[in-house]
């Protein structure tokens, strides 16, 4: 591969929706996501051909964020989707733009779907 150091697993939890309680587990050295020179990435949107596909969510864009792996952290990017992605905050959900850090267990949304990352056992 290259020297770029990846995150070789991770799961996907989804909080809520119909398919609240879904776990999705995602593994680079399984040709999941999509790698580069920079990291790895995950989809998320409604279309089939999105690593995570929110087939239920009507707010969900057809290509509405992405996951990557970079620089040995998580990021969250929002794909100018009509709806937003938004993270929980204590008072007011926080609407993103551009490419945020997120952590393990942070809880964020994508169109009306709650979901999180967690450490692949």
């Amino acid at each position: 591969m290259n020297d770029i150091l990846l995150e070789k697993a991770v799961n996907l939890m989804l909080m809520s929706g119909v398919d609240d309680g879904m776990l999705f587990s995602f593994a680079a050295d399984n040709g999941e996501g999509s790698q580069n020179g920079e990291g790895w990435t995950l989809s998320i949107g409604r279309k089939e051909d999105n690593d995570v596909c929110l087939r239920n969510d009507t707010f969900s864009s057809r290509y509405h964020a992405k996951l990557h792996w970079r620089n040995n952290r998580w990021w969250l990017e929002d794909l100018d989707s009509k709806n937003g992605t938004y993270l929980e905050g204590d008072v007011e959900d926080e609407r993103i733009s551009g490419l945020i850090p997120l952590e393990y267990g942070q809880l964020f949304r994508v169109g009306r779907t709650w979901m999180r990352i967690q450490a692949a056992d």
